[in-house]
C-alpha cells in the first residue's frame, strides 16, 4: 500500500476484513498493544488510498483476550481510523460453534468510514429491495435496506465455499459494491483471503486489486477469479498485464 501511495493510486472502495487476533489458524497471537500498532499501520495506510468521495468498509469481529473474556474491535477501530464515522451495520448469520461460559456469538459489525461524510457515494435505487407490501407511499423500486442484514455464513455444504474459515457470502458484498461504488470503479481489498471481494467485484463489473500474504489463501482466490475471469493468467501462472490498474 506504500508503494500504491506512492504511485498516486486512489479507490473508489476499500472492502476488508482484518485479522480479529482471535487465535484463528492465519493469524498471529499479538499482545492487545501490539495488535493496536498492526491496526493503526495498516489502515492508516488504506486510508491514505481513498478517492475523495470513497468508503472504506471494515468488518471485524472480536478479539479474544482471556479464557472468557473478549473485545469488540469496533471500540477499537473507532479510535484508531482517522476517517469520519458514518455507519455500524449488524451482519446476523447461523451456525457456528456454541459457548458454554458466555452468550454465544450469531453477529459480526461491518463499519462504514467515510472520506467525506456529506459527499459520499452511496446508489440508494441500486441496492432496494423488494417491498412485500404495496403501498402507493413506498418507493416502487423498493425500500432502502436497514442496518441489520441477514446473510448466510459460507459454510461446508455451501457450493462457493474454499478452504479459507472466514469467507465472506458474496452476496453480501455485492450490496456493499452496489452502493458504494459504479461500475468501472476500482476496489481494494488489503486482506484478500480466498477472493470473495474480487469475485463480487467481476460480478458487478468493478475492477480489483487484492492484497494477500498467504500463498495458500492466494491460490484459492485465483482459482475463483480463474472461474470468471478465464483470460487473465498466462501459461505460468502470472497475471497478465492487461489485468493490472494501469
Amino acid at each position: 500500500m506504500g508503494t500504491m501511495k506512492q504511485q498516486n493510486k486512489k479507490f473508489q472502495l476499500i472492502i476488508t476484513s482484518p485479522p480479529y487476533n482471535a487465535k484463528k489458524i492465519y493469524e498471529n497471537n499479538l499482545l492487545l498493544d501490539e495488535y493496536k500498532t498492526f491496526a493503526r499501520s495498516w489502515i492508516d495506510a488504506a486510508c491514505d488510498l481513498l478517492s475523495e468521495n470513497g468508503s472504506l468498509w471494515l468488518n471485524v469481529g472480536y478479539m479474544k483476550v482471556g479464557s472468557n473474556r473478549t473485545i469488540p474491535l469496533t471500540y477499537l477501530y473507532y479510535e484508531i481510523c482517522k476517517l469520519p464515522f458514518v455507519q455500524e451495520i449488524v451482519w446476523h448469520f447461523e451456525g457456528g460453534m456454541s459457548y458454554k461460559k458466555r452468550f454465544t456469538h450469531r453477529t459480526e459489525r461491518w463499519m462504514w468510514f467515510a472520506k467525506n461524510p456529506d459527499k459520499v457515494k452511496f446508489n440508494l435505487d441500486s441496492i432496494r429491495s423488494y417491498c412485500k407490501k404495496k403501498d402507493a407511499r413506498n418507493n416502487p423500486l423498493g425500500k432502502n435496506p436497514t442496518d441489520y442484514w441477514y446473510f448466510d455464513r459460507v459454510t461446508n455444504n455451501n457450493k462457493q465455499k474454499t478452504e479459507h474459515p472466514c469467507q465472506f457470502p458474496t452476496a453480501m458484498i455485492s450490496r456493499i459494491i452496489r452502493a458504494c461504488s459504479d461500475a468501472g470503479d476500482v476496489v481494494l481489498d488489503p486482506f484478500m483471503g480466498s477472493g470473495s471481494v474480487g469475485v463480487s467485484c467481476v460480478e458487478n463489473n468493478r475492477s480489483f486489486v487484492g492484497i494477500e500474504i498467504s500463498k495458500r489463501y492466494c491460490k484459492i482466490a485465483k482459482e475463483r477469479l480463474d472461474k470468471v475471469l478465464p483470460s487473465i493468467w498466462d501459461d505460468d501462472g502470472n497475471m497478465l498485464p492487461s489485468a493490472y490498474i494501469s
